[in-house]
């Protein structure tokens, strides 16, 4: 199952090429525009909070000037400019940052984030680099050593993250662990592993495995018709299932279908992994993100309850998907049903829900994101949806906007 080389070096090497692009970007070190000033967005005369000195700040204006220093004061940019203007600006109770010529840049907004991934990732144990059966059978006799018996012991795929080429050429069997295989391995416990997304990877096929147990909890047996034809159950000689199951599927259906409660993510698993999500994206300069492909009740949940207790660091906008009596509500000028909250640190971060705004089918995301107030923290709905749901559906989107603590 060789996957085509082009793909997989372009996949490969994205990270890095963006990475070292902007690293080696020569605006990155003009002297000439070192101390180059900018004026102010919201001088004042109150001293900062914080003032970064000494470095190369990237204020992306219409010059693309490169400055020494920033002030903020609160949540505000107070001043950009030459080391000695934040003289100005500095008091008894302002904390300065040399940074010793390091660049400092705007907060990026990732247009398309799905931020809650990624801490979400250590939710389900990675089986390591394998690299046999015995390889696969050692680790997982080792997670059924801190579960109880008929407690789910379920794992990321098999392979090398994040795109898990090669498998299961890269074992020393060349072949996918059987349901016997995985027997032996947690003779008290229901065993799966999941495949790799479709999308993430973008070529099939998607294999997962499961052992006796987790076939039984399922309901699959010899007799299991495949739901769907890009779906096979993989049989042995004698017509009962090997444990393998094999998809040409850009989503894994065997497991949405049948495993889907032992591999879905707790409440509790997104309010804790929601934090270290945001806290990985800020370590590259992350300031906000845009759910612009749409945010489940579930995760909105999360948000909700994370704004509420303050532990949410990141602004956040993203689209909602309404229903068809909430769209019609929301076409006729009712509220949208999400009530106005409070910051616990005082601030009023998210305003009280507004009723639609007049979008047009055909308006895109983005605009719906980036319109003439990028920085009004409201929920409110559009009636945009250029995507048929059916006879008569008539849906619109909620915009939700969440500010951070700071």
């Amino acid at each position: 199952m060789a996957d085509p080389v082009p793909r997989r070096r372009f996949l490969q090497a994205m990270g890095a090429a963006g990475t070292a692009s902007m690293l080696s970007s020569p605006s990155l070190s003009t002297p000439a525009q070192a101390q180059a000033s900018t004026a102010p967005a919201n001088a004042g005369r109150d001293p900062a909070d914080l003032v970064f000195k000494s470095g190369k700040v990237i204020t992306v204006d219409a010059a693309f000037t490169i400055a020494q220093a920033v002030a903020i004061a609160g949540e505000r940019i107070v001043a950009v400019g030459p080391d000695a203007a934040m003289a100005a600006h500095t008091g008894p109770a302002t904390r300065v940052i040399d940074l010793n010529g390091k660049t400092a840049i705007p907060g990026i907004t990732d247009g398309h984030a799905h931020m809650d991934r990624e801490a979400l990732r250590e939710v389900f144990p990675s089986l390591g680099r394998v690299r046999s059966i015995r390889d696969i059978q050692d680790r997982i006799a080792d997670l059924a050593r801190a579960k109880q018996p008929g407690e789910w012991i379920v794992t990321m795929p098999i392979g090398d993250p994040p795109y898990y080429f090669d498998v299961p050429d890269i074992l020393a069997e060349k072949r996918w662990p059987t349901r016997q295989d995985l027997d032996a391995a947690a003779p008290d416990n229901p065993v799966y592993i999941r495949s790799i997304w479709g999308y993430w990877r973008g070529t099939f096929p998607l294999v997962s495995c499961a052992n006796s147990e987790a076939l039984r909890r399922a309901g699959i047996t010899r007799d299991t018709v495949a739901p769907v034809a890009t779906l096979t159950i993989e049989k042995d000689g004698n017509g009962d299932p090997t444990g393998v199951i094999v998809e040409r599927e850009m989503q894994p259906m065997a497991e949405l279908i049948w495993f889907r409660q032992a591999s879905a993510f707790t409440h509790a698993d997104r309010l804790r992994a929601l934090p270290l999500s945001a806290r990985a994206y800020h370590a590259f300069g992350t300031t906000s993100v845009f759910e612009g492909h749409g945010v489940a009740a579930e995760l909105l949940r999360v948000y909700k309850q994370a704004y509420r207790e303050g532990t949410l660091t990141m602004r956040v906008m993203g689209r909602i998907q309404l229903q068809p009596r909430l769209a019609a509500r929301a076409s006729k000028g009712a509220a949208a049903p999400l009530r106005e909250e409070r910051h616990p640190r005082g601030h009023d971060r998210l305003a009280q829900s507004r009723p639609l705004r007049g979008g047009r089918p055909g308006d895109s995301a983005r605009g719906a994101a980036l319109g003439d107030q990028p920085h009004q923290h409201d929920l409110a709905a559009r009636d945009r949806d250029d995507r048929p749901h059916g006879p008569g559906a008539d849906h619109a989107h909620q915009q939700l906007s969440l500010q951070g603590a700071a």
